[in-house]
């Protein structure tokens, strides 16, 4: 299919490489700066002195936390995430009806937003078994559940587990935002069909790894069972193997695994690599690991954009 500019070689209404990697880089920055205001807004709403901690981070000092009300703390951590969660799923809603119609910018704002969205629900909730800190500036599940709502920390290890696997499902659920083309239904191969074909290297590379991040999980839970809460976050350096694990799966040939490579995964990259240049300068922690892991979901959606009707489904690629 032509797009406007006569170009052949790449699906129609798509942004340029580095347009897409601005957009993206704008819709993190709106989404996390729009997620703090809320904070903001809803501690002062709740009779909060809340304040910019960080470009990444709003809460009150520690003197105003162990005097407030719980109830003021909850609201002020726990509005934030929801409002995120569900803009994220209704970007992910929207971006099918606005491909045809709006702006191609536009749609592909809408679309990062639900790429940013989505997976962050299974991230906050992979962080609800970290120390509770109700001040603002640490995690705002655990400080809800946790901290509010009083939830031990067995229960909280349950629901980080069930983000972890959210966050691991959340890019099969994007194919909607980055859809390019308005074709009609392709069928999806089976897991069999996926990994037939593929080097025996990668297979044995991948189940390799499919094997630490059992272990990984495993020592995460004895961990935190043991209090060891603090210091570095295990679960989270599961995201990474993840992300490795479907990269050696992905048959990168295939057009469409391709088209999100080139479109998507390429200008990520590049917004994800300014994001920790500016948490690098701010100390934004946050903007440093979401800049790291912006487009892990999106090799999951490439994974899943293999359909039997492309060339070469059977094929070692």
């Amino acid at each position: 299919m032509k797009n406007a500019a006569g170009n052949t070689n790449r699906p129609a209404n798509v942004t340029p490489f580095l347009g897409m990697a601005l957009v993206a880089l704008l819709a993190h920055l709106v989404s996390t700066e729009l997620h703090e205001s809320l904070h903001w807004l809803v501690g002062r709403l709740a009779g909060l002195p809340a304040h910019f901690l960080s470009f990444t981070s709003v809460g009150v000092t520690p003197a105003i936390a162990a005097t407030a009300s719980a109830s003021a703390l909850a609201w002020m951590n726990g509005v934030a995430p929801v409002a995120t969660m569900l803009l994220g799923l209704l970007a992910l809603a929207a971006v099918p009806a606005l491909r045809p119609k709006a702006p191609v910018a536009v749609a592909d704002f809408v679309a990062w937003w639900a790429i940013i969205g989505v997976p962050y629900i299974g991230l906050q909730l992979m962080t609800a078994a970290l120390p509770i800190n109700l001040r603002g500036n640490g995690s705002d599940s655990a400080a809800v559940l946790g901290g509010y709502f009083g939830l031990s920390l067995v229960p909280r290890i349950a629901i980080s587990l069930a983000g972890l696997v959210i966050y691991m499902a959340s890019g099969f659920w994007l194919g909607a935002a980055v859809s390019q083309r308005n074709s009609t239904a392709r069928s999806r191969l089976t897991l069999s069909e996926h990994l037939r074909g593929l080097a025996a290297w990668r297979l044995v590379a991948a189940s390799a790894l499919g094997l630490l991040l059992i272990g990984m999980t495993l020592r995460y839970i004895v961990l935190l069972a043991h209090g060891n809460g603090r210091g570095p976050f295990p679960l989270i350096l599961e995201m990474p193997v993840w992300a490795a694990i479907l990269a050696l799966l992905v048959r990168w040939r295939s057009p469409g695994a391709r088209d999100i490579r080139d479109h998507w995964i390429f200008p990520g990259l590049l917004a994800g690599a300014v994001l920790i240049a500016i948490g690098s300068l701010d100390n934004g922690d946050d903007f440093l690991f979401e800049g790291a892991i912006l487009v892990f979901p999106l090799i999951a959606t490439a994974w899943i954009q293999k359909t039997s009707h492309e060339p070469g489904s059977h094929s070692q690629a």
